[in-house]
Parts: C-alpha cells; structure tokens; sequence
C-alpha cells in the first residue's frame, strides 16, 4: 500500500471513508468542532453521518491531512498505523503475561492474521481495523482491575475509545466482553467484577454525546436498511458442514474462519501432547480453547435463533465480525503455547518452534497475497477503472456535490415506509417548486445558511437540504416550522412578502441529554482517578 498507493478494488468501505476524511476535515477547518452533519455529500443535499458513524478515527485522519498530508497518505498512514499498533498493543498486554518473546510471536501472529489482511485490503475496513487495536488492551485492563482499582480507570476510557471508533465492533465486543468477565465470578471476589463492569458503564456513559443521539434518532433515517445487507444476518452465518463448499464459491470470511481454527486447533494438540507436565500452560489453554468454541458457535448457523431474537444484534449485519476476537484468541493461544515450548528440551523445543513459525509464514503468505493482489493509484493499470474515476474525484474534487454518501443516513419519507430517492446531482441551493420568488443567497455554509426571498403570490421553495430535525429555521427572525418536501428535502410555503432566511444546524435533545451524561461520566471517573490513582 505504502509503495502502491491505496488499493482501487476494495470492496465496498474505502470510498466512503475518504470522502468522510475529505469532508470531516473540512468541516473542522470551518471551526465546527464536532461535525455530525457532513454538508457537501450527497451531492450537497448533506447527510447525518456522524450522528450514527462514530467519529475517532476521522479526528485522527482530519489531524493528518490538515498537518499536511493528501488524503491518499493520510488513509495510508491511518491502516499502516493500526496494523502497527495492534502488534504493539498485544506485546503490552502479553508480556508480563507470557515473558517477552512469547508476546513478540504473538504480536506478529496477531499482525498477520488473515481477518486484519482481509479487512485492510479486501473490505477497507478502516474504523474496524482500529478496533484491533483496542482488543489485546481491553483484555489487559480487564484482568489489572481485578486486582487494581486504579485499572479501571483505564478501563473506562478504553471503552470510550471502542465506542467512538466502531459501533458494530463495539456491541459484540460488549457482549463477548460481558460473559468473558462474568467468567471469573468463579475464581475473583464478586465485587471486584461487578465494580470492572461498572467502570466499563462509566466508559460508555463518556461516549453517550455520540451513542445517545445514534441510538434515539435513528427513527428519523434509513437505518434499518443495514439488517438486509448482503442477505443480513442468517446468510452470513457459517455452515460448518458446507464449510468447504462455501470456500469454493468464494466466501473469503470462512475461509479465514477455518485457517485460524485449524490453527488454533494445532495449538491446543501442542499443549496437550508436549506441554502436558506444564500445568499452568493447560489451564489456560483450556480458558482460550473454551473461547474459541463459544465464538466458533456463535459464528455458526447453530447460533442462528439467538441472532433472530435480537434486531439490536441484528445491526452488526454479519456474525464474521467475530473474527476481530477471533484472531486475538489465535495469538493469544499461540503466545501461550510458545511460552510452554521455550521451557521444553532442545529437541522439541526447535521443532515445535518452526511449528510455530509455519503459522506465522501461512498467516504472512495469506496478507502478502492480499496486500499485492490489487495494483492501486500509483500504478492503475490493473485497476477496475470505475473505482479509479471514483477515487480521483473523492481526491481531486471533493467539495463541489460531487459525491454520494451510504443510503442507511439518508431521512426517511413523510410515511416512514422507505427512503428518499437517489440525490440528483448539479441541483441548484434553493429552487421555486411553484409561484414567484426572487431568491439572493447571502451566506451558504455548512451549518449556516442566509438568504433573501421575495415573493410576488403563495410560493413554495426547496432547499437542497435533506430533512433533520437538528435544522432550525428562522424567517425574519422568528422561528419557523420545519417541512418536508416529497424528495425528502427542507421546503418552505411562503406568502407574498419579502423575507430574510436564517437555516442553521443545531443541537438536538438526544444530543443535549447525551452531553450531560458524558460530563457526569466524567466527573465520576475524575472523583475515582482523585480517590485511586
């Protein structure tokens, strides 16, 4: 990628989030701090993404390009980044744990497991792959808090950062997180779990700016939609008895799923047979071997009524996200193991050792394919040339509503039933649907817009603004009730008369509540930090 520049075939994700980068960065530049409406998408009807899309990674990337780097470095600096610090992150939590060079391998065997290769190079995961990132810290924080109570407050803000930089992650990390740390009611103090669990609510109360307003005013979008993507849930889920067939067609993610279950299963058999004596080295093989299972099962179709009984879960749209933990599970398993080599006899332990190295070189073999498959925009001749004219107007001319944004944050019609239509590109501001009107646009940004309307008989004009009852109107300064038009966008009916239009984007209450929410968290995780730390 560093060498190639960003890949033209990803498949669904990248052009998203560079033209989110382009236009998060953009806003920020304006001096709005938190830019949740992204004005210029859409092709300028503007959408309400980072109401719902959490916002971290793209105050990272915004950091990045407003230093002076293009947009293309910038995403490549961001993935080159996590990959990066994912290996970083899983030497801190290992290396006490498994001695140094068992987290090194570990590190390495987590850097190149095929999930993180797949979601760099196939899906342009780039808020996900950050959540490998936060994974191996996780598990560090939980397991120093039950000990240490001043843990927990790093705990707290790890999941502040979880929340604010992938929602999907970030629901089945709670929920695998939560049964995890349920676990150890059976050898912790009771308390001690319940008050580790307690800090991670402090974490998501924190985060509650961003997840009260994602979670309240979905009603007002297309969000729904996303339960529906590449069939949802149910067709997403693993056959395990058509595991191979599901291969042969092309199904990346079961793929993946069997070459890290293969060798995890490789893993457990070392254990077992050569680090038998090693009682320390089994019990935790069992503890990852269990994990393992339980997320093989919740990945399968056997999994299948409990997924249906949950429309929240639903929304992750595909089980295989799993798979973030999944890989963790691998490198964990595979530091232990390696710690439980490195105490054998020569022989064995040299021998066992390139077993070892075999995973590591097959999980390398697999991201090196992936990383050169697809020649990208410093060399476009084997690149698919819709997605190379695409990705240059993303780069080149990202602010003239040249670019669409994801159907899911588009509002919802008057009945609710279905989304708007497909934005029509090069639409004027403001339009006269019917009657009179001269129209002067004194101001049009993206949070802020004035002009002048004089009408000669009852009129009614469209704003090429899409609905959202975050927008304020003002005529002649008194406030105005907001309409939506049949496409979806702001009109106004006006009488004849001459009047001074004021549109801006305001604070909703979700967004309000969630504010003072976050600042209690705060104060409560302050008073903990004054009282511990």
């Amino acid at each position: 990628m560093i060498r190639h520049g960003l890949n033209l075939n990803f498949n669904v994700d990248i052009k998203w989030h560079l033209t989110w980068i382009q236009h998060f960065s953009q806003q920020l530049s304006e001096g709005i701090l938190y830019p949740r409406w992204l004005a210029g998408t859409n092709y300028g009807y503007g959408s309400p993404t980072f109401v719902f899309y959490p916002p971290f990674v793209y105050y990272l990337g915004s950091f990045l390009k407003l230093s002076g780097l293009n947009i293309q470095d910038t995403v490549i600096t961001l993935f080159s980044s996590a990959l990066f610090l994912s290996g970083l992150t899983f030497y801190i939590y290992g290396r006490n744990k498994w001695g140094r060079i068992a987290a090194l391998v570990g590190g390495f065997v987590y850097m190149t497991s095929p999930y993180i290769a797949l979601d760099i190079y196939w899906r342009g995961g780039l808020a996900s792959i950050f959540v490998q990132v936060w994974i191996p810290l996780l598990w560090w924080l939980t397991e120093q808090s039950f000990s240490g109570k001043k843990w927990r407050l790093g705990l707290a803000i790890c999941w502040t950062i979880i929340a604010l930089t992938h929602t999907p992650s970030l629901l089945l990390c709670a929920v695998v997180w939560l049964l995890y740390t349920l676990f150890f009611l059976l050898n912790k103090p009771w308390k001690a779990v319940v008050e580790t669990i307690l800090s991670a609510g402090v974490g998501w109360g924190i985060a509650s700016f961003y997840l009260l307003p994602a979670i309240l005013e979905k009603r007002f979008v297309n969000i729904e939609v996303m339960r529906g993507v590449v069939g949802g849930v149910k067709l997403n889920l693993f056959n395990l008895t058509q595991l191979f067939n599901l291969i042969q067609i092309g199904f990346h993610v079961a793929y993946i799923f069997l070459h890290q279950f293969l060798a995890i299963a490789l893993l457990i058999m070392i254990a077992f047979v050569f680090c038998r004596r090693q009682s320390a080295v089994l019990q935790e093989t069992c503890h990852w071997s269990i994990f393992a299972l339980t997320l093989t099962f919740f990945m399968s179709s056997w999994s299948e009524f409990i997924w249906q009984a949950s429309p929240t879960l639903q929304m992750v749209q595909f089980p295989w996200r799993l798979l973030q933990i999944f890989s963790f599970i691998g490198a964990a398993l595979c530091a232990t193991v390696f710690s439980g080599i490195l105490k054998l006899r020569l022989p064995p332990r040299l021998l066992l050792s390139l077993v070892i190295a075999g995973i590591l070189l097959m999980n390398f073999r697999y991201s090196y394919k992936w990383s050169n498959k697809y020649i990208a925009l410093r060399n476009p001749g084997r690149a698919n040339l819709e997605h190379l004219q695409d990705i240059k107007t993303i780069m080149n001319d990202p602010y003239t509503g040249k670019l669409r944004d994801v159907e899911e944050y588009r509002p919802l019609l008057k009945n609710g039933s279905s989304s708007p239509p497909v934005p029509l590109i090069g639409q004027p501001k403001i339009s006269v649907v019917s009657g009179q009107a001269k129209i002067s646009i004194q101001q049009w940004q993206s949070y802020n817009r004035i002009f002048s309307v004089t009408t000669e008989k009852p009129s009614q004009i469209k704003i090429r603004t899409y609905y959202y009852p975050a927008w304020r109107i003002y005529l002649n300064q008194k406030p105005y009730p907001l309409s939506m038009a049949n496409d979806g966008t702001i009109e106004l009916n006006l009488n004849p008369g001459e009047y001074t239009v004021r549109l801006f984007y305001s604070w909703t209450y979700p967004f309000i509540l969630g504010i003072i929410i976050s600042i209690f968290s705060i104060i409560i995780l302050s008073t903990y930090w004054y009282k511990f730390a």
